[in-house]
Order: structure tokens, then sequence, then C-alpha cells
């Protein structure tokens, strides 16, 4: 494994966790005009005769329980294979190791010493990369549990803005 891939893959949960900050500060935007629009409209008393008032406070109520059971479910249903996947790396990387140690005690001379312990350091390091990526899974999770939440903000914005 060369420097490049190593670099690569401890950026790449600090990039997933990078695009959910923006992603989330977008939602947090939106969700300040979204609470602005509803608020102006109450304080101002701008209420409709028709029952459109009304109607958008039954809208509001049912977002506020479908919405976050649906990141719920998302995250729960992303859940299995986080673990799997990361399960499987952690066994792979532990294995590499344990048959690079065995290796380097059977070597027999000098070289082959050198060698040996190149690839124990290259399973060991290996392995540390399995469970740093523990952190790019957490993203994923969160990733999935915010995307209706953020999805469903964005979209009253547009829809009153």
């Amino acid at each position: 494994m060369n420097r490049e891939e190593v670099r690569d893959q401890l950026l790449a949960p600090v990039l997933q966790w990078t695009r959910l900050g923006r992603q989330f500060n977008q939602g947090m935007l939106a969700s300040m005009e979204v609470i602005t629009q509803r608020s102006y409209g109450l304080l101002r008393g701008h209420t409709s005769g028709d029952g459109h008032d009304w109607e958008e406070m039954a809208l509001m109520t049912r977002e506020k329980v479908a919405v976050p059971l649906e990141g719920l479910a998302a995250m729960a249903s992303a859940l299995p294979g986080e673990v799997a996947s990361f399960w499987t790396r952690t066994g792979e990387a532990m294995a590499a190791c344990a048959g690079s140690a065995m290796s380097l005690a059977a070597s027999r001379s000098v070289e082959d010493l050198r060698e040996r312990q190149a690839d124990l350091g290259e399973a060991l390091v290996g392995s540390a990369l399995a469970w740093y990526a523990l952190f790019g899974s957490a993203a994923t999770l969160t990733d999935a549990a915010l995307a209706p939440l953020i999805r469903q903000v964005k979209d009253n914005a547009e829809r009153l803005g």
C-alpha cells in the first residue's frame, strides 16, 4: 500500500463528514427561511378565511412525526450493511496481521526477515485503516438519517418561498 492509498483512506471519512456538514448547513438555512415565513404569518395575523393556515399547521404537525421516523427507518436499513462491511474489513485485516506475524516468525534469513517485517507493517497499517473506516460508516449512517429531514426542509422552503 503506497502513501497515496493510505492518504485517500484517511481522508475519506473526513470528506464524508465535511459533505454531511455542508448539507446540514444548507438544511439549517432553509429551515430558518421556513420558520421566518411561518412566524411572520402568525405574528402579523395573516390568517385566511379559507383554512389555508390550518392546512399548513396540519402539514407541519404531520411532518414533525413522519420525517424523523423516515430518517430512523433509513438509518436502521443502512445499519446491517455497514456493520457487515466493518466486520468483513476488520476480519480480513486481522487475518492478514496474524498471517504476517506467523510468516515473520518463520524467517530463515536477514533478507527474509526484512521483507516479512515490511509485510507485517503493511498489515498493521491495513488493520488500523479498517478501524478508522468506522468513522466513515458513522457518517454514512448519519447521512441516511438526516437525508429525509434535509429534503423536507428544502421542499418546505421552496413551497413557502
